[in-house]
């Protein structure tokens, strides 16, 4: 039987004429949107595009789906909304996907605040790497995504809030090799296992593999790079702790962990190394009551984590200047 995710599969790919497109448009890899694909015609019995030198074709087979599948897609989205209105007070929900340092850093604190405001509010908070958040928004599987923007190729369906950028500096634990040095160069840095997320945007990951390069060339660095991939920048803290690691944290973050004395900052930083974030809603998707005041809370403390990660920065004579 099909659902709801395979019409907004077979929509994305006939709207934009190209699997590599469409992979982009819903935010997922282009080998797992072709096995997607090829799951839904077994299950079908029958093939949805034909191939040719400028992209795929509908065949009629696919036509016969895009033929009511907008209308459904828009009738699924009108019940959600009439449910919710049913419910009134009684309880509602709100969903959010971020990107693990929005999520541990801006969106928890948020959520904080909704937990009494809103009391009849269930949140329902999701991590993901950043690069999937806008798939989860445009298949209507969240209302509200949050993101590191740089690098996204977004569908013009979404609308996009850019918020403050915040500065993001290099965290290792007490009594590391580098920590007593009066400056640390990025190559010096990279000659150490490098804790991360598991994957970034180009303008963080060109100068992290140039620097790595140069410091191949000035003597033993650690073979695996990065060493360590997680989403959550709290399970990695655990892990700098008790190893040499070393990895990229927001002040905003970074703030509380170093005054308890679990991490200390590294004397390097560069205008490039910032978390550039942002809020993505469908254009067409009408945000709730709930969904307005979440946004709202998240803007304020994003205002606020701003304001106190460069006031930290000067008083550490580290750097605050985001690009």
């Amino acid at each position: 039987m099909i659902e709801v995710r395979d019409l907004r599969l077979v929509e994305a790919i006939h709207e934009n004429g190209s699997l590599i497109r469409a992979a982009r448009v819903l935010g997922v890899a282009q080998p797992a949107l072709t096995r997607s694909l090829a799951v839904l015609e077994a299950k079908l019995g029958g093939q949805l595009f034909e191939r040719n030198h400028r992209g795929v074709i509908a065949t009629n087979l696919a036509r016969a789906i895009l033929a009511d599948s907008a209308a459904i897609l828009e009738s699924v989205e009108k019940l959600n909304r009439q449910i919710g209105e049913v419910r009134g007070a009684q309880e509602q929900d709100l969903s959010v996907t971020a990107g693990g340092f929005i999520m541990d850093s801006l969106c928890i604190t948020a959520a904080a605040h909704m937990l009494s405001l809103f009391p009849q509010v269930r949140l329902r908070l999701l991590t993901a790497n950043w690069s999937e958040v806008p798939r989860a928004v445009l298949e209507r599987e969240v209302p509200i995504g949050l993101a590191d923007l740089r690098g996204l190729v977004l569908d013009p369906s979404l609308a996009v809030e850019k918020l403050r950028p915040h500065p993001v500096i290099a965290v290792a634990r007490p009594g590391h090799p580098l920590a007593l040095r009066a400056k640390v160069a990025l190559p010096d840095i990279m000659a150490f296992p490098l804790a991360f997320i598991g994957r970034s945007p180009n303008e963080v990951h060109k100068p992290l593999a140039a620097a790595r390069e140069a410091a191949r060339g000035q003597g033993d660095i650690h073979p695996s790079f990065p060493a360590v991939t997680h989403e959550s920048p709290k399970v990695m803290l655990h892990l700098l702790r008790h190893s040499d690691a070393v990895m990229g944290l927001p002040v905003s973050l970074a703030m509380e962990p170093i005054a308890r004395g679990e991490v200390v900052a590294l004397r390097w930083r560069e205008a490039w190394s910032t978390m550039h974030s942002g809020i993505i809603t469908l254009q067409s998707r009408a945000l709730g009551a709930a969904e307005q005041s979440f946004l709202g809370l998240l803007r304020a403390a994003n205002e606020k984590a701003e304001a106190e990660a460069m006031a930290w920065c000067e008083a550490q004579g580290i750097p605050s200047a985001c690009a």
